[in-house]
């Protein structure tokens, strides 16, 4: 009876077999790229398709992308904190064009807010460095509330144009007095104590 055949463990491979062949390699190298170049594919959409939540310091979005509570903080010569230009969304819809959704301007007027300015959708114009709308607009102030349906507004200068619909209500008028008796009779009456007076049937003399 013979005994089944085992491997030598002294048996030397042969320089063929110890070295793969050039097939094998060049097999195992064009995987190899395969997979790093699938890697990289997989990075690139992961990237691309990912919501960009960042806050954005400055006018400059990729073109294409969407920034959540975008945020547009502005500031004066000496570094100090003039405005912020907040908005639930912003769309790079061009190089020079950023459409802000929800969109709130908020003045500082030393140190508080003094001034809001609020629009449901509002077109950032960066080279122009202005803001504007059709969708209306509203300004609060302590001193009066000002609605309309266009607006033109210079972010460095803060100053704007409002246009159609165009409503100003005014608060905390001082009441100026009478100067003479003569523009005291033409004012309007003011009410005063003292029983109603009667009133006479249509018609009657007396």
């Amino acid at each position: 009876m013979q005994r089944p055949k085992t491997a030598d463990p002294r048996r030397v491979l042969s320089p063929s077999e110890a070295v793969p062949s050039a097939d094998k390699r060049r097999a195992g190298e064009k995987k190899g790229n395969l997979l790093l170049l699938s890697a990289i594919a997989l990075c690139s959409w992961a990237v691309a398709s990912a919501p960009a939540t960042a806050r954005a310091d400055s006018a400059s979005i990729p073109l294409g992308s969407v920034v959540k509570e975008f945020r547009l903080p502005q500031r004066n010569t000496q570094g100090g904190l003039d405005g912020v230009i907040t908005g639930r969304e912003a769309h790079a819809i061009s190089v020079n064009r950023t459409e802000i959704i929800d969109m709130k301007i908020e003045l500082y007027d030393q140190g508080k807010i003094g001034t809001t300015i609020l629009s449901p959708r509002c077109d950032l114009w960066k080279l122009e460095d202005r803001l504007s709308t059709q969708s209306g607009a509203v300004v609060e102030r302590p001193d009066l509330r000002l609605t309309s349906q266009i607006m033109d507004w210079e972010v460095a200068e803060h100053r704007g144009v409002f246009r159609q619909n165009v409503r100003v209500v005014l608060f905390h008028l001082p009441l100026a007095k009478p100067s003479s008796r003569q523009s005291a009779e033409k004012s309007t009456p003011a009410l005063r104590p003292g029983d109603a007076p009667s009133l006479k049937p249509l018609g009657s003399s007396q």
